[in-house]
């Protein structure tokens, strides 16, 4: 059985999960089992497909989005308490940065659009693979999910220790950010998020991941998936989904998981 790069950072992922549970301060008994039972599981999985081999090459695919998901939940169940001290520090660089002023500032159609430019953050990761495979370039999807794996694990996997409320929680709506794209971005949150903030953002490593490792083999759409990277970046900070220390260290999480997939 030959596994894949992606293949090894899903397991090493999970595998670290595993052993974050058992030494995760202040855990239930039933917390810790129920953790290390999902690692274990999706590592299971992961082997499981790969021994099929070729025959299992649409599943080891498309598996990785599947991982996504469960690779964002499952570290939320090893958190029982906000890191308070980290979370002033994030809000301070905020407020020295002049980050609230953006949005009282900008113009209300720039705000709207911004957080349509976040709502896109969720599609966006199956759509840059979709638009890669589809265009006859299959052959890249390890090179693709190592890149993005690479950036959203590294930002996942870090909320065990640093666990922050998102600046939304604290600070309330922004001013300007009330109109129905913002309603509809709060309801998706509130659905699928695990209402904590990760640092650094999944979303933003997760969208400029997927623009990059588009765009070294179709430039125009890495162009155009790249400038919406940029928008949700941006629209994640000024609509305070996240703090702009998330944002940033995102985009150079991205960067880093797309040279090392370039490099393996």
């Amino acid at each position: 059985m030959e596994l894949r790069a992606s293949e090894w950072i899903t397991l090493a992922y999970f595998a670290y999960l595993a052993a974050a549970a058992v030494v995760v301060p202040d855990l239930s008994r039933l917390q810790r089992w129920r953790a290390m039972a999902i690692a274990i599981a999706v590592m299971i999985v992961v082997l499981t497909i790969a021994s099929f081999g070729t025959s299992a090459t649409l599943w080891r695919d498309w598996m990785p989005l599947i991982y996504i998901v469960i690779g964002y939940r499952l570290p939320a169940l090893l958190v029982t308490s906000m890191n308070e001290v980290f979370e002033r520090r994030l809000l301070a660089l905020d407020h020295r940065w002049k980050v609230n002023t953006i949005n009282a500032r900008a113009p209300r159609s720039l705000i709207e659009l911004l957080e349509l430019a976040y709502l896109c953050c969720y599609p966006m990761v199956p759509v840059g693979f979709a638009v890669l495979y589809f265009a006859g370039l299959g052959e890249e999807s390890d090179r693709f999910w190592t890149a993005v794996l690479l950036a959203v694990f590294g930002c996942y996997g870090v909320l065990p220790w640093l666990p922050t409320h998102p600046p939304r929680a604290i600070e309330g709506a922004p001013t300007q950010s009330s109109g129905l794209v913002r309603q509809v971005n709060l309801g998706v949150l509130g659905i699928a998020s695990v209402q904590l903030n990760t640092f650094p953002s999944g979303h933003a490593a997760a969208s400029l991941a997927t623009a990059l490792a588009v765009g070294v083999h179709l430039p125009l759409a890495g162009f155009l998936l790249g400038l919406l990277a940029l928008a949700i970046a941006i629209g994640s900070v000024v609509g305070r989904y996240h703090y702009a220390a998330d944002a940033l260290s995102g985009i150079a999480l991205a960067l880093l998981g797309f040279l090392i997939s370039r490099a393996v």
